[in-house]
């Protein structure tokens, strides 16, 4: 043995060193730091819970609650390790029922951030705050008393924990990434909002007006799963209900889960245990399993599992973390789980829906048609006057031909008189039309990653799509056959489905379809980049009017001007982050949202765009009409242009029969979901069908 290795002498870790290294184990990222507090939220009764993040909680991770608070007298021991008030001896873990039990989560997290407290009971007078490092009381600006100082505040606990990790470097280089932990601690707090339904969680970015996840106590289980998963999870969950009888005396489990019209790239699994957020990758293969019987290969389910077993059962005291428990019995509970699952979706298989695909009749299939039907007459007789002769299904020879040909619109950009889908009839000046006509559209190529949208506000709006739907009109537009154009001046089209034929304002759909695209891919546009960019002061002057009505005072154009400018400026990471609308420092138009990738929206409308934006025409303090408002003035500047038929040159004609024949009509048969609204106010509507024509022509 060498001199140096024969030197080294065991020694006793020094506190500090042993306080950050158990500090290190139990809080590994904010996610960690986040899941303890609020589990000691729920220990002392809260009913309201908000969390407020900074750089994903490594700048400033804040819980506020509505508890019980904490006793003046127990500050002092608040952050010492071991100090609890859930148990007294070692025997209370057979019977806990709190989250916390240890006493080391606030002392692990007062070792590597500056840690503030301030609460107040319900029966005091006023607050207390609180400043702790390494474990104990210190004084707020680092000289003075370091004794909890009385304040003013509203019963409950606020626990801000600054610069987290501020004295472990290795720990805080590799968290840098703050937008990776903010997306899992808003995971986390889904989960516990889920399960805690008579508790109202909220999640929100510093800095931000309005909160990323707000769940009100008002809201049910399958309310919550319904914001946060969606609502065609919601519509597809089935209940789980199973007892353990004799055999598991004690032993119950409740929950939701998925049927198999349902299927997600990835298993979500909820699992609590005694109310505990917990994981066991053995029970969640056992359930996988009973599932790939069910869906299709690479489809994975969606589980929330609540189980109750007898506390004497359940070993929680397994580590630090407290994400793992060890309980008796764990294969028959496995082996119950799985099988009351299997019967659940065998009961439901029975309804299942299949979505299949009409196709014509093949060579096999005459031949296994009845002699008698095949020679004699048709069971069935269908009149000449009521014969459908047209498939919605077959393509033209001239959309084939056109597929892989760039369109003239994708080319240059044409430059007619800018409109809209209701308002807007007047042109802009041939200035304006001109500058414009320069600017050279560049599609952005750069890969991007689809951004996963939670916000409760663009989930309502996608709701209210869905809730105003009119089933007729949508099947109607899903199933009809393009005619042609008869009216540009007025945006009308005729399309045939079955035996009618229907008159369809193009204009007003256009606008329904470049909403619902908006909502759909909102975060996730693409992005058109003009080069040059343009003045968004120019586009305003043309784009205003010269006097508005504004909260009943008649406005002139120069101080709508000045108010609007600021104002998209003061939005411009907003606008360029959710809509790709970037406007740089010094006011120039650099991008537009990308909408669909073949169509290329007319720019003669953007001063029209941008006055759409103006402070008075949307709410922008409020953040779901904010949203609607922005989305609906692109979806109005995506709408194409009316034509004026005697001044229109054929080219901007021909664009128009173009768009609306090989990308606007094919995408209504797509993806449109038609509203109540356009068929009260007549948008599409029958004007004649073949019965009727066939007593006028005779013929068909």
């Amino acid at each position: 043995m060498s001199d140096s290795s024969s030197a080294r002498r065991i020694r006793p870790l020094g506190e500090a060193v042993v306080n950050k290294i158990a500090a290190g184990e139990i809080i590994e990222r904010p996610e960690n730091a986040v899941k303890e507090l609020i589990e000691n939220s729920l220990d002392s009764e809260s009913t309201i819970i908000d969390v407020l993040l900074k750089e994903g909680g490594l700048k400033l991770l804040q819980i506020s609650d509505n508890g019980t608070g904490i006793y003046n007298d127990d500050l002092p021991l608040l952050c010492q390790r071991f100090s609890t008030s859930k148990i007294t001896k070692f025997e209370d873990l057979s019977s806990v029922k709190t989250f916390g039990f240890r006493g080391e989560a606030l002392a692990s997290i007062s070792h590597i951030s500056r840690l503030t407290v301030t609460t107040k009971r319900k029966d005091a007078v006023h607050g207390w705050r609180a400043f702790y490092i390494d474990g104990k009381l210190a004084p707020a600006t680092g000289h003075g008393s370091s004794a909890p100082q009385p304040c003013a505040g509203k019963q409950g606990t606020v626990v801000s924990v600054e610069d987290l990790f501020y004295n472990v470097p290795s720990r805080k280089v590799a968290l840098k990434n703050g937008a990776e932990e903010f997306r899992r601690i808003l995971l986390l707090i889904q989960k516990y909002a889920i399960h805690n339904e008579s508790v109202s969680f909220s999640c929100k970015k510093f800095g931000d007006s309005a909160a990323t996840l707000s769940l009100s106590s008002r809201f049910r289980r399958i309310d919550r799963i319904r914001q946060v998963y969606g609502s065609n999870l919601a519509k597809n969950l089935l209940p789980f209900e199973v007892y353990g009888g004799s055999l598991l005396e004690g032993f119950s489990a409740q929950g939701l889960v998925s049927n198999a019209n349902y299927a997600s790239k990835k298993t979500v699994f909820l699992l609590f245990i005694n109310n505990r957020l917990v994981e066991s990758t053995d029970l969640r293969k056992n359930l996988e399993e009973v599932y790939s019987e069910f869906l299709p290969k690479g489809a994975s389910p969606f589980l929330y599992l609540s189980l109750n077993i007898p506390e004497s059962q359940v070993d929680v005291n397994v580590h630090p973390s407290k994400r793992v428990v060890h309980f008796l019995h764990d294969q028959e509970i496995a082996d119950l789980l799985r099988s009351h699952l299997s019967k659940v979706l065998e009961n439901e298989d029975a309804r299942r829906s299949y979505h299949v695909q009409t196709v014509l009749p093949s060579t096999t299939t005459m031949l296994k048609t009845p002699e008698s039907n095949r020679q004699g007459r048709p069971s069935h007789t269908v009149y000449e006057h009521h014969m459908v002769r047209t498939d919605p299904r077959e393509q033209s020879i001239k959309t084939l031909m056109n597929r892989h040909t760039p369109t003239s619109s994708q080319k240059t950009p044409a430059c007619g008189p800018a409109s809209e889908a209701t308002d807007y009839e007047a042109s802009p000046t041939p200035v304006a039309s001109k500058s414009l006509s320069r600017s050279n559209l560049l599609q952005s190529e750069d890969k991007v990653y689809r951004t996963e949208v939670n916000y409760k506000s663009i989930l309502e709006l996608r709701e209210e799509v869905l809730q105003s739907m009119h089933v007729l009109t949508t099947n109607i537009l899903t199933e009809h056959k393009y005619v042609g154009l008869v009216c540009p001046e007025r945006g009308l089209c005729v399309i045939q489905y079955n035996i009618g034929l229907f008159l369809v304002d193009y204009l007003s759909l256009s606008f329904e379809l470049f909403y619902q695209i908006g909502l759909s891919e909102f975060c996730n546009f693409g992005c058109i980049k003009l080069e040059p960019s343009i003045s968004v002061r120019t586009l305003l002057e043309l784009g205003l009017p010269e006097q508005d009505e504004v909260d009943g005072e008649t406005k002139n154009k120069s101080e709508l001007l000045e108010k609007t400018e600021r104002l998209l400026l003061a939005r411009r990471e907003m606008l360029s982050e959710y809509f790709q609308l970037t406007i740089s420092p010094e006011g120039q138009l650099e991008s537009i949202p990308m909408l669909h990738a073949e169509y290329s929206p007319f720019l003669e409308k953007l001063p029209w765009l941008l006055a759409d934006l103006a402070p008075h025409k949307i709410e922008w303090l409020e953040e779901k009409a904010c949203f609607a408002g922005i989305l609906k003035a692109i979806a109005r500047f995506y709408v194409p242009v009316k034509l004026d038929s005697e001044n229109a040159k054929s080219d901007e004609v021909e664009r128009i029969v173009q768009l609306l024949e090989e990308i606007l009509f094919p995408e209504f048969k797509r993806r449109l979901l038609c509203s109540k609204r356009l068929m009260d106010e007549r948008k599409i509507f029958q004007v004649t069908s073949l019965p009727r024509l066939y007593t006028v022509f005779e013929r068909c």
